[in-house]
């Protein structure tokens, strides 16, 4: 866990902005909580801040203007991110920005996208933007953090493996990946488990739907890999961030294939 950061968000409305602020905290690895959470911890603690609502009459949530008014005058890195019904950022942030320039504090970024907006005049048409933010959103959103914020990013070790095994069910591919000095070793291809990182506290093995993760001498594994669905409910919550999930448009359709005829989750 990266305690060294904290997303806040406020998302009251379609959770738009809790989705960017889930993925952008799954990518640097922190915590990602509500402004009415925040305000029982001590925000001056923190190197890295993240602040996000969506737009409301032209500017973030009243409740981040009030937790930026509480903090210190003492140098933190801090970025904004936002949904917004309107197609254009204009100057949505500015008001937010200006009052963290006032404390001091170091703006290292801003995001914004388009976010499912059904007030004013979107309820004639059913909505405005609909399934917004969608999957290229987050993906943008996680780009976002990465570029800004690199020293935070997990690596994938897996991706600088030169060469690989069939993906095939039965025992997981093993493989031993150095880098600065560290071996790290990793079990599976469609999913894969980074053990140096894996504390086995068992809850990807509690929220695989299908049941195909588990524990070996304290280690998360799965001898079943090809069942996966792709669901990403074990990614989501490790708090480790161990495992990560590997596949191309054409793994995708075969998941859909092995479970043509399935007619039950267990």
């Amino acid at each position: 866990m990266n305690y060294k950061c904290i997303i806040i968000y406020e998302s009251v409305y379609n959770e738009n902005t809790m989705n960017l602020a889930r993925a952008m905290a799954q990518t640097i690895g922190c915590r990602f909580i509500t402004a009415g959470e925040a305000e029982a911890l001590n925000l001056n603690e923190y190197e890295t801040i993240g602040l996000g609502s969506g737009i409301y009459f032209g500017r973030h949530h009243p409740k981040l203007f009030e937790l930026v008014e509480n903090l210190s005058s003492t140098h933190q890195n801090v970025f904004i991110f936002s949904s917004r019904g309107n197609p254009f950022l204009g100057k949505y942030h500015q008001p937010l920005k200006d009052v963290l320039i006032k404390k001091g504090k170091h703006l290292i970024g801003e995001f914004s996208v388009r976010g499912y907006d059904e007030t004013g005049p979107w309820v004639i048409i059913g909505g405005g933007h609909k399934g917004k933010p969608d999957e290229r959103d987050i993906k943008n959103a996680v780009r976002f953090v990465q570029k800004a914020m690199p020293q935070y990013c997990m690596p994938d070790y897996y991706n600088h493996l030169k060469s690989k095994l069939p993906v095939r069910d039965g025992e997981p591919n093993s493989y031993q990946y150095k880098s600065n000095g560290t071996t790290f070793l990793l079990k599976g291809d469609r999913v894969t488990f980074n053990h140096n990182y894996c504390n086995g506290c068992g809850k990807c093995v509690k929220v695989c739907p299908l049941g195909i993760i588990e524990l070996q001498k304290r280690k998360a594994s799965t001898s079943h890999e090809l069942d996966c669905t792709l669901c990403r409910l074990c990614v989501n919550n490790c708090r480790q961030r161990a495992i990560t999930l590997h596949y191309n448009w054409r793994d995708a359709i075969k998941v859909a294939r092995r479970h043509a005829k399935r007619t039950s989750l267990y």
